[in-house]
């Protein structure tokens, strides 16, 4: 028996999921046209939005490292963060060795060989991307990872390297343009405590919002329309300026790009996928056929209770049950 010999190569673009759904609809291909497919698209992102609504995307799980800064209390979330899952404050114990700059590098010297799993840098001119690298011997490279971030002067962007070997030398190269920074702080053994997440009533009844802490460890988010928004408490003062913010949270799924790009759900999702998007097309289209509409309905509410019962990391799970009220 022949097999393809192959996995998850197929690619199912933006347009198949389209032609796939309108099918399902029974219309006919002779009645699509470019106004359904745009149609087919606004409803194929009110899907996805939706989707946020409706529980956690494994895939959409994303890490941020935001700074801190003196005095400034609120922390603004990359713009399509849904919500927090996870969020810790994090400190560094910082490496140091002797430094040689130039106007497109900053090279570290160990005085033995050290290992580096985080890099922040403090810009004095808006940031440029970066590449970050290692050495044995000075000579030859090795690039660890490229950066290409959105700061301006006076802003921290900290980078978690994705890998950690010890090294004598260490460097920060801009990749294009000159690398204006105030500082480069190199860090490793990083120490993470769990933040508490506070209400709104708890947030607004703190008798003294401004109070400042090296540790804030409390924060109340503030969801807004495009950001959500860390008030955090106590206030960060001078001694937190090289800590960070390390919050794991779920972002929403990317949106519809062009009919020939993919839509981003994993492969265990197009089922469901396709019916939704046949079921939300069926109340669109007037050539649609009315008593298709409770079918495609009993399709997609089907298919979605699959696709979100899979939804899991399969991970153990620990139940500690607090029964000291009873046993004292």
């Amino acid at each position: 028996m022949a097999f393809s010999n192959t996995v998850s190569q197929t690619v199912f673009t933006t347009q198949r999921v389209i032609d796939n759904a309108v099918r399902r609809c029974r219309v006919p291909a002779a009645q699509i046209t470019a106004e359904t497919i745009s149609i087919a698209n606004d409803q194929l992102y009110l899907l996805l939005s939706d989707l946020a609504n409706q529980g956690v995307p494994l895939w959409c799980i994303k890490k941020y490292i935001y700074p801190l800064y003196e005095g400034v209390s609120k922390i603004t979330t990359d713009i399509g963060t849904v919500d927090l899952l996870n969020t810790n404050l994090r400190s560094l114990q910082e490496v140091t060795g002797t430094n040689t700059t130039i106007s497109t590098s900053r090279t570290t010297f160990f005085a033995s060989a050290t290992a580096v799993s985080t890099v922040g840098v403090l810009w004095s001119a808006a940031s440029v991307p970066v590449s970050i690298q290692r050495s044995a011997d000075g000579v030859n490279w090795a690039i660890i990872q490229n950066e290409d971030q959105t700061a301006a002067a006076g802003e921290w962007t900290w980078f978690d390297l994705t890998s950690s070997v010890a090294t004598q030398f260490f460097r920060v190269v801009a990749v294009t343009g000159t690398l204006g920074f105030s500082q480069i702080y190199l860090g490793n053994t990083p120490t993470e405590i769990p933040m508490a997440r506070m209400n709104r009533d708890d947030y607004t009844n703190l008798p003294n919002k401004t109070f400042q802490s090296q540790r804030p460890l409390q924060f109340w988010l503030d969801r807004q329309a495009q950001s959500p928004v860390l008030n955090l408490w106590p206030v960060p003062n001078a001694a937190a300026a090289t800590s960070q913010v390390v919050t794991w949270a779920q972002r929403h799924i990317m949106d519809v790009g062009t009919m020939a790009q993919q839509v981003e759900v994993p492969q265990r999702w197009y089922e469901a996928l396709v019916a939704m998007l046949a079921a939300k097309m069926a109340l669109e289209l007037a050539e649609v056929d009315p008593q298709m509409i409770p079918i495609l309905d009993a399709k997609a509410a089907q298919a979605l209770a699959v696709a979100q019962a899979e939804e899991r990391d399969n991970s153990p799970m620990m139940i500690a049950p607090n029964i000291s009220m009873y046993t004292r």
